[in-house]
């Protein structure tokens, strides 16, 4: 019998974990992607070529090769045409817009049941699919930009620094219009996640909020022991931006002094360098992988993430689970077990006295971390994809 649940999308995200909660349901009729790592699957050539971890996002056990179906093409020009000309590393419209293109055709022979689309890879293959009476899913990784840019020339006023050029492209501004005025409903992370799309005009009744996983067999507790004395060790794993607050972290450091320690892992934004040059003690390491980034975690205290706009926040949970507490703002999605681990955005004293609290309290930085782990492993994949699949049934008995 032919599944009534179609999943398309040229990246990553979460399309392979909804493809395979949609097979579990014993409901997918096809997931198109860019590539799958699967044996006779243009992925697995790739891995082949370029070693087993360049395309470990790509591939999903328990998700059949037959099931899958590869349109490389597209995501092979843009990453040449990246290749030849730097300056085209983000325009994504057209290489997206060719590969919804593709899926459309193909969603033109189908009739009844749900399609998944995911933002900026669905405009066209939603307005086929609607024709076609399916229902309408709409992926929405991101915070809303223009909210976000908001925000944060605001925040670069007040720093004296130069206001950053976050907004979409026009192309990719109206792929997203299109396609949130074509969904029937909005997959959102967060309640913050929401409020941001809802202030873009999109009505409260099209959403649904599935917060996202991590993998818990990766992240394990760490095994050090919080010193008793000492600096408190703070890590900040991202690229430090505006727009993740860095600025502010690296007064909440200064404002401590040698009570703390700050760790960087990412490349740190070229206008905020000379600020963390004045951290006389501040570590900076380049981005790692996710295998050695567990390590960083584990030779720290506390995990800072002051986000001024993000619809979740894998750090923060990753961290949580490696049995650290953290530190984020109101507008950073991920969840968090208690409502004082969270503090206002653009504000580096309520920053600095959460590090503070730390500082004259270990028992607590180790009661913390105990209530982190044992929160975080409960966001699992399966978890995600049992609310995901309770979304399909609805929808389809409809």
């Amino acid at each position: 019998m032919r599944g009534r649940v179609t999943v398309s999308y040229s990246g990553v995200h979460q399309a392979y974990q909804l493809a395979l909660a949609a097979h579990e349901l014993g409901e997918l009729d096809c997931f198109y992607c860019s590539l799958f790592d699967a044996p006779g699957k243009w992925g697995r050539r790739l891995s082949w070529l370029f070693g087993a971890d360049a395309l470990s996002s790509r591939r999903m056990n328990g998700l059949p090769p037959e099931k899958v179906s590869e349109y490389p093409w597209p995501l092979l020009w843009h990453e040449m045409r990246k290749w030849m000309h730097a300056k085209s590393a983000n325009d994504w419209a057209e290489a997206n817009g060719r590969f919804d293109g593709y899926v459309a055709n193909l969603v033109s022979e189908k009739d009844g049941g749900v399609f998944i689309g995911v933002e900026t890879c669905a405009a066209e293959s939603f307005r086929v699919a609607h024709e076609h009476d399916m229902k309408l899913v709409y992926d929405c990784p991101g915070f809303n930009p223009e909210l976000s840019g908001q925000i944060a020339h605001k925040a670069a006023l007040a720093l004296g620094l130069p206001p950053p050029n976050i907004l979409e492209s026009s192309a990719i501004k109206a792929m997203k219009e299109k396609e949130l005025a074509l969904a029937d409903h909005v997959l959102v992370y967060s309640e913050v996640h929401q409020r941001s799309w809802e202030q873009r005009g999109v009505g409260a009744n099209k959403f649904v909020r599935i917060p996202l996983w991590i993998e818990p067999s990766l992240w394990l507790s760490k095994s050090q022991v919080c010193p008793a004395e000492g600096p408190l060790r703070v890590l900040f794993a991202g690229r430090g931006t505006l727009l993740k607050g860095f600025p502010y972290l690296l007064d909440a450091v200064g404002k401590c002094g040698r009570s703390v320690l700050l760790s960087v892992v990412g490349q740190i934004q070229e206008e905020l360098q000379s600020m963390a040059a004045t951290l006389p003690d501040i570590k900076v390491c380049a981005s790692v992988p996710k295998s050695q980034l567990r390590e960083h975690y584990w030779k720290n205290d506390v995990l800072v993430l002051p986000s001024l706009g993000d619809s979740f926040g894998f750090v923060a949970l990753e961290a949580m689970a490696c049995g650290l507490p953290v530190v984020v703002t109101e507008n950073c999605g991920v969840p968090v077990p208690e409502p004082a681990w969270r503090v206002p955005i653009m504000n580096s004293d309520a920053i600095a006295q959460r590090l503070e609290y730390y500082v004259n309290n270990r028992d607590a930085l180790k009661h913390d971390g105990q209530v982190a782990a044992e929160f975080a492993r409960r966001f699992t994949p399966e978890r995600y994809r049992e609310q995901i699949k309770n979304l399909l049934l609805r929808l389809l008995r409809q």
